[in-house]
């Protein structure tokens, strides 16, 4: 039985400082798409500081794999 636990999705995004400014979110939909997962990317992006970029977005995948 496969049982899927979590998703985290972690937006990456440049703000010209030394290290990225992290955003998470928990418990997003199951099995997005990559289209779905860079435009809340780019969202997160335009509601930060001016001259920010999308470095890039990290999806973690937990799922329950049992007999």
């Amino acid at each position: 039985m496969i049982q899927p636990l979590s998703n985290k999705l972690q937006v990456l995004v440049d703000q010209g400082a030394e290290k990225l400014k992290k955003i998470s979110f928990q418990n997003i939909i199951y099995n997005p798409t990559s289209e779905q997962i860079i435009e809340l990317g780019e969202i997160m992006t335009a509601l930060s500081p001016d001259d920010s970029y999308l470095d890039s977005v990290i999806l973690t995948t937990q799922t329950r794999y049992s007999k």
